[in-house]
């Protein structure tokens, strides 16, 4: 049948629901039984039905696109980087798509956020969500909302995701470390509670121990997201202990790193190793050693499939995961 044709009622009758209980689904699908759900979101997929509110109306001739990204840090510098790759993959598309700024203001949970903001679901053709959380069935909400989705940097098994291979990039960084000579290796890194971090901090443990080292807990200090959180997570950090190199989790904290050492004169590689994680733009431009997450890609990545996926050169969801392991960037602050 027609998209067009089919009304909220049909939907319900082939579900075996109420029209007020479709509605809820697409609504509020958390106040529903997962049985219920499937029944409706069954239902919505076999009749293609797109809810009006999320429906837009477009000229064949004049396509006008608008891609999400939502966001629950706008400061991080690594955001900074995503949205230029993203707006250099949509002006070599063509130009005929905008990127909306979704700014979540420090939620994660990004069902319960779109949930709480619907109004997002009628300005959006497809969504990026960069570094939040969901869940399966929060997946199938966003299917029923022919809402296309890409995840960066987190997982979820209902809708298309490309992750870190964090764990192997921590190792590659700490063992290169390791071969150039260094053999007291701290860590630095933010909320011990992120996944990313902990996925991070598991893969410099797991460096140490092939070394033959023990890992020390004077050896590893926490901060703030950000250039000035590891400013201060370094000087906590060389306050507590005698290191010759330090893994930071993001180039960030690493730059922030830098600056404290410039600070009280010791001198970068030499005195200190300095190796950072991500491949920021500005990581290039202080001659960070880091490992590379190719960002670019995964933008590509990202921006590709939502265009096939709206314009219907690709027909059904795609729930695929890609995981790339970054590489190592050798720059200035290593031997």
């Amino acid at each position: 049948m027609e998209n067009s044709k089919i009304t909220i009622e049909q939907v319900a009758e082939e579900a075996g629901v109420s029209p007020s209980t479709v509605s809820r689904v697409l609504n509020k699908p958390n106040l529903v039984k997962a049985k219920t759900r499937d029944a409706v979101y069954n239902a919505l997929k076999k009749f293609n039905y797109v809810p009006p509110a999320v429906h837009k109306e477009r000229e064949n001739d004049n396509r006008q696109y608008t891609i999400g990204l939502a966001i629950h840090n706008p400061k991080l510098e690594v955001v900074s980087d995503l949205i230029r790759e993203l707006e250099d993959k949509l002006d070599f598309y063509g130009g005929h798509s905008d990127l909306l700024i979704i700014n979540m203001r420090g939620e994660k949970d990004l069902g319960k956020f779109f949930r709480e903001h619907g109004y997002y679901r009628s300005k959006i053709d497809g969504l990026i969500a960069f570094s939040v959380s969901l869940s399966f069935e929060d997946a199938q909400y966003f299917q029923a909302q022919n809402i296309p989705v890409v995840l960066l940097q987190s997982r979820c098994t209902g809708a298309k995701s490309i992750s870190n291979n964090d764990f192997q990039g921590a190792v590659d960084a700490v063992t290169y470390l390791f071969s150039r000579g260094y053999e007291r290796i701290g860590f630095v890194g933010w909320d011990f509670k992120d996944t990313r971090l902990l996925d991070r901090y598991a893969g410099y443990r797991e460096a140490l121990k092939r070394f033959g080292k023990q890992v020390e807990e004077a050896h590893k200090a926490y901060g703030e997201l950000s250039i000035s959180g590891g400013y201060e997570a370094t000087k906590t950090l060389l306050a507590n202990a005698q290191l010759d190199a330090v893994f930071y989790a993001c180039d960030s904290m690493a730059v922030g790193g830098m600056r404290y050492c410039n600070e009280i004169g010791i001198s970068i590689p030499d005195g200190l190793g300095v190796m950072g994680f991500d491949g920021l733009e500005l990581s290039d431009v202080m001659g960070l050693t880091t490992m590379k997450q190719f960002i670019n890609v995964k933008a590509d990545m990202s921006i590709t499939y939502l265009l096939q996926r709206i314009e219907g050169r690709i027909t059904e969801p795609q729930a695929d995961e890609l995981c790339i392991t970054p590489r190592l960037l050798v720059r200035s602050t290593t031997k």
